[in-house]
């Protein structure tokens, strides 16, 4: 309870303290500032850190098995509402929070005759908005938005107390414009504005450290994947914004967007308690056999092709024959046949003794991966391998023309980057001791060298289940699976990756993805029960959001 209130008390709009462990962020011993703006802002910045709740029953019982990048031994955690419920107030604090930076630089500007000072700022506000809110709407589908978070700034307003819901379509256009104009002013490259005045800068930013031009490729990776996510549902609102978006500077290799504990000093405590607790997640057939297969002649130890499978996941519980474990994976849907799964993988016991997992009869995820909170491992907003990955199909779809050469180059940028990606836990995470051998073996190899080398061997696999020539119309197949292989630990993006094309892998024929957005929390439908009800005839998981195009 006392985490729990920690993180409550970080969203509220009164916070001295963001989070734990970024009260160093939040202040400027020098310079302090009576507004708190710095404090606000990195309160949003704190506010990307996954919940609890949401990673325990949404992302491991929701999210992992629908989209098949885990399977579940048993689905035991169906009070899901509890992790809507941490998302939604998380997300309409920091909305709140958001609109008082806004009205702050507005009273810091008033006399300034300058209102171009504060642009960089409210384009950095754009980006964490945007990120926030098409998660939001990617999750629920129609959402309280454009009322929404204000009610301080008018407390007698009715709508501002009770917002409407507002469509998805709506949400998604207004943010993607949004965007255009922000990352356009953090892309422009001046040093001060156009009457000779330095721009407002928020102190200590705690995330891409005032670093403009990261902050607009963040910007623009958010115009990709989301301009290419509503494509199939409004091509001709799309197209020219995607067109424009694919030749703006790009995220290159290691300016991934994430939330590294050791540079923003704080403590990933929810991933290993949600693994912990939640203890049902399993390496999947689906996912084992997107890594491995036993059927080439190329593959290497225990078919596996991928090395990022000794990243993800884990072998079972080690036996006389086998002194680290066998690959076992569980299936997607159990059956009478199944035979019966125990132990505790994510035990924090495993760090003395790695290898010993009793009672573990089938692969777990990578314990090292999920349980480390403090040393390296991050919390992923956007990778570059991901721009790689959504630039391809963008070509492979014919929005922007393109040879199959140029696609098969961008495919293959995206599976190197995403190798270069993963490559730095096992290689920087000091917590991280022990590896299967076959792995182990490649360690000290230069990470360039590294990922390209297991770059090579993937792409090698698919050239040769295709007679050493991918048609073109499957390269749209490998590129989904890629960016689904790359959201390992974003099971969100993987879920509504899945929702979007059907074309992720599967062995159930997606039978799992039974989910095409989740139910309004009970807090919202009781406080704000008018405008649910009519808005809302009917709010089932069941019902497609609104870019959802196959069923």
């Amino acid at each position: 309870m006392k985490k729990l209130l920690i993180i409550t008390i970080a969203f509220s709009l009164t916070m001295v303290s963001c989070t734990k462990k970024f009260e160093e962020m939040n202040s400027n011993p020098t310079t302090p500032t009576g507004t708190q703006i710095p404090h606000l802002f990195n309160g949003l910045i704190a506010s990307l850190q996954l919940g609890w709740n949401e990673q325990f029953y949404l992302s491991n019982e929701i999210f992992y098995p629908e989209s098949e990048l885990g399977a579940l031994i048993a689905s035991s955690w169906d009070n899901y509402t509890i992790g809507t419920e941490e998302i939604w107030g998380n997300y309409y604090s920091s909305l709140s929070n958001i609109y008082d930076i806004e009205v702050r630089l507005d009273e810091y500007l008033s006399d300034k005759n300058d209102d171009e000072i504060g642009d960089r700022a409210r384009a950095q506000l754009v980006v964490i908005k945007a990120y926030k809110t098409f998660k939001m709407t990617d999750i629920f589908g129609d959402i309280p938005y454009f009322e929404a978070g204000k009610i301080w700034l008018e407390a007698s307003n009715n709508s501002y107390r009770q917002p409407q819901f507002d469509s998805q379509e709506d949400i998604y256009k207004s943010i993607l414009e949004e965007l255009v104009w922000a990352r356009d002013i953090l892309n422009s490259g001046k040093t001060v504005t156009d009457n000779n005045h330095e721009f407002y800068t928020f102190e200590n930013d705690a995330l891409l450290y005032n670093n403009y031009a990261r902050w607009g490729k963040f910007a623009n990776a958010l115009i990709l994947r989301h301009g290419l996510r509503m494509y199939d549902k409004d091509p001709n609102y799309a197209k020219p914004i995607l067109e424009e978006a694919f030749n703006k500077p790009e995220l290159a290799a290691y300016e991934d967007i994430c939330m590294w504990p050791r540079q923003q000093n704080w403590i990933n405590e929810g991933a290993n308690w949600s693994f912990r607790e939640h203890n049902n997640l399993r390496m999947g057939v689906t996912a084992w056999q997107s890594v491995a297969d036993t059927n080439f002649s190329n593959v290497f130890v225990d078919g596996i092709f991928d090395y990022r499978a000794y990243i993800f996941y884990d072998t079972k519980n080690k036996d006389d024959n086998h002194p680290k474990g066998t690959w076992v994976p569980y299936p997607q849907i159990k059956d009478e046949n199944t035979p019966a799964e125990g132990g505790s993988p994510y035990a924090q016991s495993r760090k003395n003794n790695f290898w010993f997992k009793p009672s573990c009869n089938f692969s777990p995820f990578n314990y090292y991966l999920v349980s480390d909170n403090e040393d390296y491992i991050p919390e992923i907003l956007f990778t570059t391998a991901d721009v790689n990955f959504i630039k391809a199909e963008i070509i492979a779809k014919g929005i922007v023309s393109g040879s199959l050469m140029e696609i098969d180059q961008m495919l293959t940028n995206g599976i190197k980057n995403s190798c270069y990606f993963w490559n730095q836990m096992p290689d920087n995470c000091t917590k991280w001791t022990e590896n299967q051998e076959a792995y182990a073996a490649i360690i000290g190899d230069n990470v360039d060298t590294k990922a390209q080398f297991m770059a090579s061997n993937i792409m090698n696999h698919y050239l040769q289940i295709n007679g050493w020539n991918i048609p073109q119309e499957k390269y749209i197949d490998y590129i989904v699976e890629q960016r689904w292989l790359n959201y390992f630990r974003q099971p969100w993006e993987a879920w509504a990756l899945a929702r979007r094309t059907f074309r992720t892998p599967t062995t159930t024929n997606h039978a799992k993805l039974t989910s095409y957005r989740m139910t309004i929390p009970p807090s919202e439908v009781t406080y704000n029960s008018a405008n649910y009800q009519s808005h809302y005839s009917s709010d089932l998981k069941s019902t497609p959001v609104w870019w959802m195009t196959q069923r």
